[in-house]
């Protein structure tokens, strides 16, 4: 196997430190560096240049995905695993659009961590034992050719305050995360969040962050 430098990024210093305890017992692995938001991720990846990345999702500041999307405009040949409490089909093609090459749960410490890194260092996916290359050609296909619902130009405009809470959504922030980075009580946040729900007759928050990702891919295609 080939040696393989890695870059650990998470908000929480022991699971940080529980990757890289496990990563040093595996011959060829090496941690390189760790962050503990996106902006140090950025920062340490144009650095180190490490030939594979570990990040979580969502971190207070600048979360993974968006520093994983920064970073995937100037190194388009970047791996990344990302990890993550949510694991269904639609953050699997999320992952897929923001530039991550694989998906794995907060529990990773396992034998399955090392065989997805393996694969991940190929330039191969990897979202675990249940999605072979033809499922999540499927998962690509199903969201990709969903059709949008969304008449962002006719229907009812979307206030200031509402974009950027979008925009956060669409970056995988939290409610409590985008109060603290709005400086607003979550309780405005929640309440912002339900009106945009009641305005596209959105009925959860998985269709919440759809109409996010598709609300973003119409703006940046408006730009």
């Amino acid at each position: 196997m080939n040696n393989i430098r890695i870059l650990i990024c998470d908000d929480h210093a022991m699971l940080r430190a529980g990757i890289i305890a496990y990563l040093e017992k595996k011959s060829g692995l090496y941690v390189i560096g760790e962050a503990s938001n996106g902006n140090e991720l950025i920062e340490k990846y144009e650095t180190l240049k490490p030939d594979l990345v570990i990040t979580d999702i969502a971190m207070p500041g600048l979360s993974g995905t968006e520093a994983v999307k920064k970073l995937k405009l100037k190194y388009p040949a970047i791996k990344v695993l990302f990890i993550s409490i949510l694991l269904g089909e639609f953050d699997i093609y999320y992952t897929i659009k923001v530039g991550g090459l694989g998906l794995l749960g907060k529990d990773i410490l396992t034998g399955e961590l090392f065989f997805a890194i393996n694969k991940i260092y190929s330039g191969k996916y990897y979202f675990g034992p249940n999605y072979n290359d033809k499922k999540i050609q499927e998962i690509i296909e199903k969201y990709d050719n969903q059709p949008s619902e969304y008449d962002f130009n006719s229907r009812m405009q979307l206030t200031d305050v509402e974009d950027k809470i979008l925009e956060y959504i669409n970056d995988n922030y939290s409610s409590i995360e985008i109060a603290e980075k709005m400086e607003m009580p979550k309780r405005t946040i929640d309440s912002q969040r339900i009106n945009i729900m009641k305005k596209y007759g959105l009925k959860n928050t998985l269709a919440l962050i759809k109409f996010a990702i598709h609300y973003t891919e119409f703006k940046k295609n408006k730009q």
